[in-house]
């Protein structure tokens, strides 16, 4: 079925806040790791459209902090379920897709990321954790997510059959876009800022 330009618009809203919220997660959980461990963090990047990282010096736990991001970026969007039953605006169906994307995504990133040493696949690698493992860890965890967001995304598309996207909705999604980008914009100023970063 073809999409009007309502619901294409929609649905590029909905994928780019999927995006900055996946990689928002993953480097939460870097955060509060290093928080948790006594690690001093130095930076963090969370600027939408920027690369996201977060540098820790010194940190007496890497490999703690590394999975942190891992965990907390697979973990973390499953505190959205109790929402996934909401069909107007696709909330319920975008949250489910997010959470399945998440999954999917992390678990791509640690399964081949050990290419480039400066990966968080490439610093637990570093750290003396098995490619193997994090290979078929990685794996698992994209599967699942592919197969759960195959699932999300059929979903959203017989919604949308059973009940055509409106416009009003449709503006609902970037102004929640518009919101995010701001807010996690914010939260780079205010983090950075408490570090001496500016």
């Amino acid at each position: 079925m073809s999409r009007t330009w309502s619901e294409r618009a929609a649905l590029l809203a909905i994928a780019l806040w999927a995006w900055l919220a996946m990689m928002l997660t993953h480097e939460l959980g870097h955060v509060l790791a290093a928080w948790a461990t006594g690690g001093a963090i130095v930076s963090v990047e969370l600027r939408p459209g920027w690369l996201s990282h977060t540098l820790v010096r010194p940190n007496p736990a890497p490999s703690t902090v590394l999975w942190g991001g891992f965990l907390c970026g697979w973990l973390a969007p499953l505190l959205s379920a109790p929402w996934w039953r909401i069909e107007r605006g696709l909330i319920g169906p975008a949250l489910r897709a997010w959470t399945a994307f998440c999954w999917l995504a992390g678990g791509v990133y640690l399964a081949i990321g050990g290419g480039e040493r400066l990966t968080d696949t490439g610093q637990l690698l570093l750290a003396g954790w098995p490619h193997w493992l994090l290979v078929v860890v990685g794996v698992v965890v994209a599967a699942v997510g592919f197969a759960a967001s195959r699932r999300a995304w059929t979903a959203i598309d017989k919604r949308l059959e059973a009940e055509p996207l409106g416009w009003r909705a449709t503006a609902g999604w970037w102004l929640w876009l518009a919101v995010w980008i701001a807010g996690q914009g914010a939260a780079h100023g205010l983090l950075n800022g408490s570090l001496g970063q500016g």
